[in-house]
């Protein structure tokens, strides 16, 4: 585990503990798989570093998931549609 301080998508500061998780295609983006509070329970989140915004989400026990959900919708929207939703800020990289 390792910790990202990151500006979440209020604009506040965030520290999170997780995982990085590169995918291909998406190099100047760097999203981190971390705990997250889901549906008034634990569970995990994947939120992309430079916008803080959070791109999935699922229940505890699901992690192994995780990496699968990300890129099936990653795929499905297109790398154009997630940067525009992201917003013209800085790129990870």
């Amino acid at each position: 585990m390792e910790k990202f301080l990151i500006q979440n998508e209020f604009g506040q500061p965030q520290e999170l503990l997780g995982e990085e998780i590169a995918v291909p295609g998406f190099d100047e983006l760097q999203f981190i798989l971390h705990a997250w509070l889901y549906d008034k329970r634990g569970g995990w989140a994947i939120t992309e570093r430079s916008s803080g915004k959070r791109i999935t989400s699922g229940p505890q026990g699901t992690e192994h998931l995780a990496r699968e959900q990300l890129e099936r919708q990653l795929g499905l929207h297109g790398k154009e549609v997630l940067l525009r939703v992201l917003g013209k800020g800085p790129l990870s990289s």
